[in-house]
């Protein structure tokens, strides 16, 4: 299951490892670990004005699209994988 942050960009669900506001980079230490980041993850900015911050396994994208409708769309793949097992 992929979970889409617009911009026709989908990440795979098991490889997210948080979703965050972007008003969370005004603290300079979530700014630190984005520089920091910059080093071991490719940073990716989605077209669009940034509302999101999504970390997966590698990569970092600045998505358009807010953060609970992110939470919103990981809680339906969460319960769809759940069943599964």
């Amino acid at each position: 299951m992929f979970l889409h942050l617009g911009a026709e960009v989908s990440v795979y669900g098991g490889d997210i490892v948080g979703i965050f506001d972007y008003r969370l980079s005004e603290f300079e230490s979530f700014q630190e670990f984005l520089t920091f980041s910059q080093w071991n993850s490719e940073i990716v900015t989605l077209e669009g004005k940034t509302k999101s911050i999504v970390i997966s396994q590698g990569k970092i994208y600045l998505t358009p699209v807010t953060p609970s409708t992110l939470v919103r769309r990981w809680e339906h793949y969460s319960k769809i994988t759940a069943g599964k097992k």
